[in-house]
């Protein structure tokens, strides 16, 4: 893998996440003031609405993760980088996403259990049917893509560049 191809990839990763991400919020805020206008003004609220904005928030909250990682947009609370040296606060974000890797590998694979359970036993959504293995697949591809790019920004060791012309 060449020196630009990683961070090609993640932020290829990070563009389609945050897409898929943002479609997903977009779809949440139409359907929740659509519900609210129809039950309020007309007696009609919208059947499967609490359905659609929870599988949806699945989506939005999973995949919104990979540009976390891609653009280095975590919570920081610098108590002692004002403290050490350079090089102490370059060990202290390594460490720190070797944290990240870490706690996103064991989400995943703490997920796995109960997915697992909803597709062996048939779970399904009330209002819709709507298997609820799907909404745990959701959940998975968000963090695979969350876990690739993790692990990318820990290769690389800072935030990637994007490619020339490729807007950030």
């Amino acid at each position: 893998m060449s020196a630009e191809t990683l961070p090609r990839l993640l932020y290829r990763i990070r563009t389609v996440q945050t897409g898929i991400s943002m479609l997903a919020a977009a779809i949440i805020i139409l359907c929740t003031v659509s519900d609210v206008v129809l039950r309020y003004a007309f007696g009609r609220p919208i059947h499967g609405a609490y359905v659609v904005v929870e599988c949806l928030l699945v989506l939005f909250v999973f995949h919104g993760l990979a540009a976390v990682f891609v653009d280095r947009a975590h919570i920081v609370i610098d108590l002692v980088d004002h403290l050490v040296g350079r090089r102490t606060q370059r060990a202290l974000v390594r460490f720190g996403d070797l944290a990240s890797v870490a706690a996103l590998l064991l989400i995943a694979w703490a997920m796995v259990e109960p997915a697992v359970q909803a597709f062996d036993y048939g779970d399904r959504k009330l209002e819709l049917g709507l298997p609820v293995w799907v909404v745990w697949g959701f959940a998975f591809t968000g963090s695979a893509g969350a876990i690739v790019c993790a692990v990318g920004v820990t290769i690389l060791g800072e935030r990637p560049h994007p490619h020339p012309g490729e807007p950030l």
